[in-house]
């Protein structure tokens, strides 16, 4: 009793935009998805994470950040995130913590 095995195949680039594409307008859900074109989830996920997630609703992982010009004075207002008045100057570190 030998078992069948399938052959696997590599999808280009490009197929694999076409899928994460064709996911984002169908209205399934991932499992739904992989399922219906025989694909693991976790292979899903990293052409996701690879490829990009047009279905999470971000284009990328920055934040916006509005700047004013700097001032001789010490009271100008450095940045603003979520909010919250930054008037001096802080690392990129500081600023993630903040999004966090």
């Amino acid at each position: 009793m030998e078992q069948e095995q399938t052959k696997r195949t590599r999808r280009t680039a490009a197929e694999i935009k076409n899928l994460l594409e064709s996911f984002s307008q169908c209205g399934l859900d991932a499992k739904e998805f992989c399922i219906l074109h025989h694909i693991s989830e976790a292979l899903f996920s990293k052409w996701r994470s690879r490829y990009g997630n047009s279905s999470n609703g971000k284009e990328n992982n920055f934040v916006l950040l509005q700047t004013a010009s700097v001032l001789q004075n010490s009271s100008f207002l450095f940045a603003e995130v979520k909010g919250i008045k930054i008037y001096q100057a802080v690392t990129a570190s500081y600023l993630k913590e903040l999004i966090a």
